[in-house]
């Protein structure tokens, strides 16, 4: 593999928490790549895994704006054998060439590949170690009806069509239950992580940074210890509609990223984001005194729209909270962020908002490409 590089790979059924535990590892300092992202890339209209899988399933499968619903597809592949082996001899090349390229540009040691089908497509010779990730089958069901809102028949049959937990498991070395606690998740991933042969010598190489005892306004990604805080911004803003407890804000900590502004000790802004189908999702955005929405929110925004077009996202969905929309107002519309009509989104636009949109928010919306983008980068 490649040269100073420590590859782990992360997989698991659907509905069993991957993705919570690649950000855990993301968290602890390993650099991470998401092949089901990578996969909704390539099949982006214009590419040539688009125009092969068209033509293999039909127009059937597209929506009125010609991208392909996903579920549609995969109702099929799960539904027939042979259309999925089709399927995946389609994409799995294209993704594995992507990844490569991803892990020797990777800046860390340690590059986690969380992929579903890891040791079904090869992918695991080039891992250091296999992670595979379980939880029981009634979770997974209640994640996905939850979640992806699906009918009870429609997730079992979802969860049944892949082979058993206990098969992937024993090619394992390492399993983490993430069927319960977040927090008893989050102390095996820690555990096991710290077993890494590099990861002694990545945090020998890591700068310790002190808070600074200048009044100077810092802008940082949140780590884990900033839970508490950040818990206490989310309730003194919305008015105490907002009040998580730790297990609560570390699954939406695990689920997204966020920036900081800070002043010293003080935490002076918070702002969450994340980003699939090239679309930014953004929420959880907050200042903690009014009076610096301007300044303030004008950095976090702006962290955000950087991050989010480096990523090749087209379009950025910001659900603001009602108790702080009117203090915002000035600062969204400076920033390019309108409402828009629903039913005039493109589809994907529109399923994601449906998907992320939570009670008490207000949608507005800022379209960072014109023209879409057809070849990912």
């Amino acid at each position: 593999m490649e040269a100073g590089k420590y590859i782990i790979g992360l997989t698991g059924n659907i509905a069993t928490g991957k993705s919570i535990v690649r950000r855990m590892l993301q968290e602890l300092g390993a650099s991470t790549i998401d092949a089901d992202g990578l996969v909704h890339a390539l099949q982006k209209p214009g590419t040539r895994v688009y125009r092969e899988i068209v033509e293999l399933f039909g127009s059937f499968i597209l929506n009125p704006d010609a991208t392909i619903n996903r579920r549609r597809l995969g109702a099929i592949a799960f539904n027939v054998p042979e259309a999925m082996k089709e399927l995946e001899r389609i994409t799995h090349p294209a993704v594995r060439k992507q990844i490569l390229y991803a892990i020797k540009k990777a800046p860390t040691p340690v590059v986690v590949i969380e992929a579903i089908k890891l040791l079904e497509g090869g992918l695991s010779a080039y891992c250091d170690q296999v992670w595979v990730v379980t939880a029981p089958e009634d979770v997974q069901i209640l994640r996905l009806m939850t979640r992806r809102k699906m009918s009870s028949e429609e997730a079992l049959q979802r969860v049944r069509a892949q082979k058993p937990q206990a098969e992937k498991a024993e090619q394992a070395d390492v399993v983490i239950d993430n069927g319960g606690d977040l927090l008893k998740t989050w102390n095996e991933v820690v555990r096991h992580y710290n077993k890494i042969p590099l990861v002694a010598e990545l945090k020998q190489k890591e700068k310790v940074s002190k808070k600074s005892d200048t009044q100077e306004v810092v802008l940082r990604r949140a780590k884990r210890d900033d839970l508490t805080r950040m818990i206490s911004l989310f309730k003194k803003v919305s008015g105490g509609a907002l009040d998580f407890s730790e297990t609560e804000m570390m699954e939406r900590f695990f689920s997204k990223g966020y920036f900081l502004a800070e002043q010293g000790e003080k935490l002076l802004g918070v702002i969450g984001w994340r980003a699939e189908n090239l679309v930014a999702g953004i929420d959880d955005f907050f200042v903690e005194d009014a009076s610096q929405w301007s300044a303030i929110g004008d950095r976090l925004l702006s962290a955000v729209e950087a991050a989010a077009v480096d990523l090749s996202c087209e379009v950025g969905l910001l659900f603001v909270h009602r108790k702080t929309a009117a203090r915002a107002e000035q600062i969204l519309k400076k920033k390019g962020y309108k409402p828009y009509p629903r039913e005039k989104m493109m589809k994907i636009w529109r399923d994601a908002a449906d998907d992320s949109q939570e009670e008490n928010t207000v949608l507005v919306l800022k379209q960072y490409r014109k023209q879409p983008i057809n070849v990912p980068l």
